[in-house]
């Protein structure tokens, strides 16, 4: 191996020499240009290099090696380039059919479920292969993102400083490529250099631009986002929230013809868009992190004609002249013929001793995936049962020495799905049952100032024990953002909507005011829908807000056409 060459390396270790030979001919004619491609023909050939790529620092994007480095009484290839590289890319190579043999689709469901490999390769068959170079280019990409090779923005900032970590958070969601450096870095130093300041936060742009302590407003517009409300008409469809159920909503407005505008508080993607990988989501079989999702919906969405306004929260709604006003802070006003609630949930705050100092810097509510590379080598604890915490945690597993689920239930199959669970186990998680936080600080174990313990508490016994923690991620006690909202909108005592049946039920006849029910999605106000997370009864999954969000706009049509029907009578 050439050292001094700076390419990053993609590993070809295939004992097949034919095999090996046909993926190198590929790889070579398409991206050698930019990637340094490397071959072993045997298991300790392949730990070798990868021993030398780590003691050479060199950059490592992708392994493809076959179901024979990975022996069963010894610690995978794959696994061995995960636990030194903890962003390469891993691909089985298989023969075409192979899926057919029983030995071949054994070892691909077992390294899948142990999260030892990202996907499956075909070996490449007629000169160019495109199905080959798609896995190929896919790989790279999810490589690149993960290791911020290439960056768009950099911010600089101490990790101490709950602003750092949001200008990051908000990047990622927003899928930018970027990067941190602290400033006591040289390229930290450089840039509060140039800046002429001392310390940050700020977030340098690729072309120059350097934007201090920036707001989320200033930050998304120089990204080139519009945070602009429209003032000149009615719009025929106002979405509040751009998660799952707003994009999904906006992409079918939009390609029904409709006037819509998407308005975001935060980023687009919502909840999601800080999920890590999602392996369960219609039509993504290698799965898809929350950020491209979201990405991909926006892009979709706006290429449509749906308009957004980023960075912009809803303070109030009033119904006027058969139309919606929705007053956006600090002082605009949207007008709508109606109305799509997609907000979603957040995190409930909790009232821990000792644990409130370190929100925003160590203490994150979310599960934040732009903050797993910071936890390297530390200890790390994810406080929930669901999915969400569950892709937290693997993740997190991907850096972190030591990561930790906190549970109050006695095991997580009541709430987490099954791979899940399997990866979990696989990835060296722990489950810390019966258990919940209860306090937590710093000094114990160095008093740094940093966070540095958490106290538990055993859920039947009373037990109090301290633990060593680097980083708490909660992601339970979801309440919806629904306080703005007109009285006339009926909610449950926890704040969320009620749409369909249950506006009648709850409400009784006098809080509906048309002969007509409720659609199954409509709010007590005509015209007023919810969708996703903010809505009660809603399943708390991607997919089913995304079929929401989609089937709503059939009852806005409807609405709509009352509406104008009426007018005209009128």
């Amino acid at each position: 191996m050439d050292s001094q060459d700076a390419r990053p390396v993609v590993l070809v270790a295939v004992t097949s020499a034919d095999t090996r030979r046909d993926v190198v001919a590929q790889l070579e004619r398409r991206y050698a240009a930019d990637y340094r491609i490397e071959t072993a023909a045997d298991r300790a050939e392949t730990t070798a290099i990868i021993t030398a790529l780590e003691d050479a620092g060199d950059a490592f994007a992708l392994l493809l090696a076959d179901a024979a480095m990975s022996p069963p009484d010894a610690e995978s290839a794959f696994g061995s380039a995960r636990r030194r590289f903890p962003d390469v890319r891993r691909g089985l190579v298989i023969e075409w059919g192979g899926w057919a043999d029983p030995d071949t689709s054994t070892a691909v469901l077992n390294l899948m479920a142990r999260g030892e490999i990202d996907y499956y390769v075909v070996r490449p068959g007629a000169v160019p292969d495109e199905s080959f170079h798609r896995s190929m280019s896919e790989f790279l990409l999810d490589w690149q993102r993960a290791a911020g090779s290439k960056r768009v923005a950099t911010v600089v900032g101490s990790d101490a400083l709950p602003r750092t970590h949001q200008l990051r958070a908000i990047l990622a969601r927003s899928g930018v490529p970027h990067g941190y450096a602290p400033p006591e870095s040289d390229e930290g130093t450089r840039i509060l250099a140039t800046a002429g300041l001392s310390e940050g936060p700020v977030v340098s742009l690729a072309d120059g631009r350097l934007l201090v302590d920036p707001s989320n407003s200033e930050l998304v517009q120089g990204l080139g986002l519009t945070t602009e409300v429209p003032s000149d008409r009615t719009v025929d469809l106002a979405i509040v929230g751009a998660g799952p159920a707003g994009l999904a909503a906006a992409v079918y407005a939009a390609s029904e013809g409709l006037d819509v505008v998407v308005l975001e508080r935060e980023s687009v993607g919502g909840q999601a868009g800080s999920s890590s990988l999602i392996r369960n989501y219609l039509g993504f079989s290698r799965g898809v992190s929350g950020a491209e999702l979201a990405q991909r919906a926006y892009q979709q969405a706006w290429v449509l004609g749906a308009r957004f306004a980023h960075t912009r929260e809803v303070a109030g709604l009033d119904v006027a002249d058969g139309e919606f006003h929705l007053t956006i802070a600090p002082d605009d006003v949207l007008r709508a013929r109606s109305v799509v609630l997609a907000t979603g949930v957040s995190y409930r705050r909790l009232e821990l001793p000792g644990l409130s100092p370190f929100v925003g810097s160590a203490v994150f509510y979310g599960a934040s995936a732009v903050e797993a590379k910071a936890q390297t080598g530390r200890i790390a604890h994810v406080v929930g049962g669901g999915n969400s915490a569950g892709q937290a945690a693997l993740h997190l597993a991907r850096y972190a020495a030591e990561v930790y689920i906190i549970v109050r239930s006695a095991n997580l199959a009541e709430s987490m799905s099954k791979y899940l669970i399997d990866e979990l186990d696989a990835a060296g998680v722990t489950v810390l049952t019966e258990q919940r936080v209860v306090g937590g600080g710093t000094g114990a174990y160095g008093g740094d100032g940093r966070l540095d313990h958490l106290r538990l508490r055993h859920r039947r016994t009373g037990e109090e024990t301290v633990v060593r923690s680097d980083a708490l991620f909660i992601t339970i006690g979801a309440q919806p953002h629904t306080d703005w909202l007109h009285p006339s909108v009926l909610r449950d005592k926890w704040g969320f909507v009620l749409t369909g049946a249950d506006v009648l039920e709850e409400g009784g006849r006098r809080a509906w005011p048309l002969d007509r029910h409720p659609g199954a999605l409509e709010s007590s106000v005509p015209g007023f829908f919810a969708v996703g997370d903010a809505r009660r009864g809603s399943l708390k999954r991607v997919a089913s807000a995304v079929g929401e969000g989609s089937v709503v706009i059939s009852s806005v049509h409807t609405f709509l056409a009352e509406a104008a029907a009426a007018r005209q009578h009128a």
